[in-house]
Order: structure tokens, then sequence, then C-alpha cells
């Protein structure tokens, strides 16, 4: 029996991946060297794109087998705040929520019991991971290549977090860059979160470190690094995960990592609530105070989604090129030369209209000849 506030530590043993595993890397590797890769963070669909490594498609989709209803939102609006049971924020900003938005989140959790605000860490990108995951089923070829690309989502990483300060803190949290970045093998907190998951197998990886504020509890950490923490709102409940390393749709390859997002999941509560994705970039999301108009759908937004584009674009080129094979063909007219009379000015000869004279004049002879009698 393991203790609540015990830590299970287990040697690193060999990661050998399971059937389930292998085809998913193996369709991934059908365009892993193309330069198509989607790399936009905390979405379920980025427009014009197919599903992201840093999206949110599975664990929405995870929701949904869970019994629940889920919604993309894009900002904070009054019908957000009427209607949501639960909000999953994956921001796309290394700073913590502004004063505005983190209040009026908390006023949504105090407005009704039972809500829950579910709020994951940007300092992670799944790229660099992708490349690492691919690496064994690659050709040697392949390799160099992934090896470069590797490296260029990484630096766009590590350029993108220089902008963090080193202690960077809001109500909820306090985001610390100093440390060095480590993957966790080992874990610690509270039975429930425990229980069923083999630290060994994890992948999930901390690159700064997240403080939880002093009124939340830790729930899972590893060597005292905070992984997740729930902090109360009167009945309702924010939980602060530290990264998305072991939650976005990439990495929910790992069957552990699924294990810990149902557990999260099962925070939420039971069936049937409203569970909306909250989208938001650098600066964190608008807040509304009259709703938004509902964006008009004219269509034309099937040609920014991939590969739908792409078959439109081709069917249109061979439509032009059959219309080009179809048209008629414009330029000067042929010109033919006049016959001024029946012989023929260039070859003296009768004119080929007046080759039938002898059979003509006789049909006229016996017409005139019934008509005279």
């Amino acid at each position: 029996m393991i203790d609540r506030h015990e830590n299970v530590k287990t040697s690193l043993r060999p990661r050998s991946a399971t059937i389930w595993t292998l085809v998913v890397l193996a369709c991934l590797v059908a365009c892993g060297c193309s330069n198509d890769l989607s790399t936009s963070y905390g979405q379920q669909q980025a427009i014009g794109e197919p599903d992201s490594v840093n999206g949110t498609a599975v664990f929405a989709e995870m929701f949904r087998r869970a019994g629940h209803d889920v919604l993309p939102w894009r900002g904070l609006s009054p019908r957000l705040f009427d209607k949501a049971d639960c909000i999953v924020w994956f921001p796309d900003d290394f700073d913590p929520p502004g004063g505005k938005v983190a209040n009026w989140l908390e006023d949504w959790l105090y407005e009704e019991p039972g809500r829950t605000l579910i709020f994951v860490g940007r300092d992670f990108d799944a790229a660099p991971w992708y490349w690492d995951k691919i690496n064994p089923l690659l050709s040697n070829e392949q390799k160099a290549e992934a090896k470069s690309r590797r490296a260029v989502e990484q630096t766009e990483f590590k350029l993108e977090r220089q902008g963090m300060a080193e202690s960077n803190e809001c109500r909820w949290l306090t985001y610390q860059q100093e440390y060095r970045h480590r993957k966790v093998t080992t874990l610690g907190g509270d039975y429930e979160w425990l229980e069923n998951i083999d630290p060994s197998k994890l992948d999930i990886e901390l690159n700064g470190r997240v403080l939880p504020s002093e009124y939340a509890e830790v729930v899972l950490h590893s060597e005292g690094d905070m992984l997740v923490s729930v902090e109360s709102f009167d009945e309702s409940r924010l939980i602060v995960v530290a990264n998305g390393s072991f939650l976005l749709n990439l990495t929910l390859v790992n069957k552990e990592h699924r294990k810990l997002a149902g557990k999260l999941i099962d925070e939420v509560g039971p069936p049937k609530q409203t569970v909306v994705f909250l989208e938001s970039g650098p600066g964190g999301p608008r807040i509304y105070e009259n709703e938004p108009l509902p964006e008009i759908q004219t269509g034309m937004e099937i040609f920014n989604i991939w590969p739908t584009n792409w078959i439109l674009l081709h069917l249109a080129a061979v439509g032009i090129i059959y219309c080009f094979s179809r048209a008629p063909i414009f330029g000067i007219p042929a010109t033919r030369s006049p016959t001024a009379h029946p012989i023929s000015a260039s070859t003296s000869k009768p004119s080929a209209n007046f080759s039938n004279v002898p059979a003509t004049s006789n049909m006229l002879w016996r017409n005139w000849g019934s008509t005279s009698r």
C-alpha cells in the first residue's frame, strides 16, 4: 500500500513501445520529413492546418468520450460566463495570466459551485519531442534531416522562452526559469494520482518550474517539483498543470500520459458538463462586455483546410486546362478569293457552281412546258 505522500521511485528501464504507439508514430513518419509539420499551440484545430503536435484535439476528444460536451472558445464573453461548467486553458503565452483575465476567471469560479478551471503552463513544445520519437523509425538519410529540423525547433522554442523573466508571478502561481531542463522519472503525491502509473515510462519534461499559490495543494509532483496543484475557490476549483508535456496531442501517444490525462478529466466531475477549451495567444484572451457576433460562414473556409485546399487547387488547374482544350481558336479569319463572274478570272474555266447548268435547264424546260399547256 502506497502512502498518499510517499515518493514512488523506480529505476529507469528500457522503454518498449506498445503496438498502438508504433502505429501512431509510423503514421507520423509518413509526413515526418515534410515541410508541413503543424506546431500551432493550444488549439483544437488551427485554421488552414492539420492537427498540430502542440494541439489539444486529442485531450478534447477524451473529454467527449467521458460524456462531456466540448466547445472551443476564443474570448471571455457573457455566454461563456453563464454556460461553462469547466474551462480548459492552454495559453500560448509564457507569462502568467494578467490581472483582468485572472479577475474575470476568479469571478466565474465564485459565481456557481462545482466549476473547474484547468490552467496548463506554456513551458513546453512538442516539436523537438516529435523529432526525437520518430528518429528510430527513419532511414540514415532521413535521420540527418530530422536532426537538423529538431535543432531548428528547439532553437525557436528557446528564443520564445527568452522573453520570460527569471521569476514571474501572479496570484495563482510563480514561474521560475533558472532551473535546468530535466525529464520526470519519479512521482509523488496523492494516491489517486499515483495509482496504476509507472513513472519509468513517462516522457514528462520540465524546463522552468512552477511554484503553486500558498493556498494550493500539490497533488502530483516529482522530487519536489510541482506537476499538478489544486486550489479551492469556495466550492469551485482551480487546477494548475506545470506544462502540457503529458496533455498535448503528440505526447498523448504515451499510455501513461493518457492515464494521467484521464485522472485530470475525473477531477472535473460527472458527465454531461459543458467543457470549454479556451484558446488564446500572447497577452491572453480578449474580454467582451457584450456577446460578440458569430463569424459569418461563407463557404470559402474550405480553401484554408488541408488537404481539401490542395485537392480543390488541383481540380481547378485540371478544369482550366480542359477549358482551354475545348475553347474555339480565335484569330484573323481566312479570306476567300471573290468570284465576279461565272467564269473564274484566274483559270478562265467555268466555276464549280455552274457544273449542273444542263440539269437545271432541263428542269426549268419541263416545268415551263407543263404550265404552258
